[in-house]
């Protein structure tokens, strides 16, 4: 019993998939929450070339480990992370999408202005009253205020401009569908930037799925780093805990 008392946790790598600014560096309060039971991976995009979702999804699923791991996607990158899950590559041990969407991704308030998306709206800097109110939310830290305006500041104003794009054109509800692993949301209860109802949009599709709520505004994961790693390593644990069962998919 002393000698079991002992054993290691096992450890699963996540790999973290970031939002529209591609940098990954908006991970770091995640990465200082201390994660015992995830080994976070950060991807990352070009910020200078302008990808859309169909090579966006062919560049991470090169990164792909070879063992059993966690897919973790924020925001923009939520329609990659499904679409890879739906091709239920070898290893997937569970899919987890925090303040995402699946379709028709803004807050119906912001509607009018779709219009407006384009590369020389994403040349002029970002305000960061615009910041705290649609993305961290009015009490947060000046310091993630700043970091989030370098971020989206380091990228190309036409490789935001193509991203947005994107995100407004896709549809991966039928994605969703072929999925075969757990599937984890992390829903902000105070998004003014994504619509509130994806989660139950979510679970119409997949009854299955856990869908769980945080006090938190847009950008969850640098808002709520504990609670939200608190549910991340509980599905480690839970996945670790089953058999691996045989991959179906496929691995480039």
């Amino acid at each position: 019993m002393a000698s079991e008392a002992r054993r290691p946790r096992a450890v699963l790598p996540a790999l973290l998939l970031p939002g529209i600014d591609g940098s990954g560096r908006l991970f770091a309060p995640l990465l200082a929450a201390a994660p015992r039971r995830i080994a976070p991976v950060v991807v990352s995009f070009p910020p200078g070339a302008p990808l859309g979702y169909d090579a966006l999804v062919d560049r991470v699923r090169a990164t792909l480990p070879p063992g059993r791991f966690l897919l973790v996607a924020e925001s923009f990158s939520g329609p990659i992370a499904i679409r890879l899950a739906a091709e239920r590559p070898r290893g997937l041990a569970g899919l987890v999408l925090a303040a995402t969407f699946l379709h028709r991704p803004l807050h119906p308030l912001l509607h009018p202005i779709r219009g407006l998306v384009g590369a020389r709206l994403f040349g002029l800097p970002m305000p960061a009253l615009l910041v705290r109110h649609f993305m961290t939310g009015w009490d947060a830290p000046d310091a993630l205020v700043r970091e989030v305006q370098a971020a989206v500041g380091s990228t190309a104003p036409e490789v935001m401009a193509l991203r947005a794009m994107e995100a407004l054109r896709v549809d991966v509800r039928d994605a969703l569908l072929q999925v075969d692993a757990p599937i984890l949301v992390l829903s902000p209860r105070r998004d003014r930037l994504i619509r509130t109802d994806v989660g139950e949009e979510l679970l119409a599709l997949r009854p299955d799925a856990e869908v769980v709520e945080v006090d938190a505004p847009h950008m969850i994961l640098q808002r709520a780093p504990h609670a939200c790693l608190a549910h991340l390593e509980e599905l480690a644990a839970r996945v670790v805990a089953r058999p691996r069962a045989p991959g179906r998919g496929r691995r480039a």
